[in-house]
């Protein structure tokens, strides 16, 4: 029998597994009735393997949004996170802030180094319903602001 999960883990699980159904369902245009969604292969991973094992497909799944929305301009990301936000499935730019590891070696460098690692930042800064602190604010906007001084000034 499998190990029950831990219910931080489970909110996890819960949280990344409607963000995902959502995500296909919306972004990615996949009808909830076909076999193909990913609310089908997340119940035969379940039952396959259990919910440890799906929670790692989840994370996976969680990455691949983060990659394909990467490029987006701020206004289509913050419509977007409005979007995922009017439903209650949280935001793409709140999942970038958990699960991106680009944000985290950017935050750990501190300095953001060319414009795909300027767009996550300034998306994850822009959404007003993430929870962070005013120091971790601050830093963020420290980031951009040197990044765009730096930008303006190169020839």
């Amino acid at each position: 029998m499998p190990k029950t999960m831990a219910p931080e883990r489970v909110r996890e699980f819960d949280e990344l597994s409607h963000y995902v159904d959502f995500f296909a369902t919306h972004l990615w245009n996949i009808d909830p009735a076909s076999p193909s969604h990913p609310a089908h292969s997340l119940t035969t991973i379940i039952q396959k393997y259990g919910m440890s094992r799906a929670l790692q497909g989840l994370r996976q799944a969680v990455n691949g949004t983060l990659e394909s929305t990467a490029h987006l301009p701020i206004a289509s990301l913050l419509e977007l996170d409005s979007r995922f936000g009017s439903a209650g499935i949280i935001s793409i730019s709140e999942m970038r802030r958990r699960y991106s590891a680009r944000y985290r070696h950017v935050v750990k460098r501190g300095k953001i180094r060319n414009d795909t690692e300027y767009y996550l930042v300034n998306g994850i800064l822009a959404d007003a319903a993430i929870q962070m602190t005013d120091e971790q604010r601050a830093l963020l906007q420290k980031l951009l602001d040197a990044y765009e001084d730096s930008t303006s000034n190169s020839p």
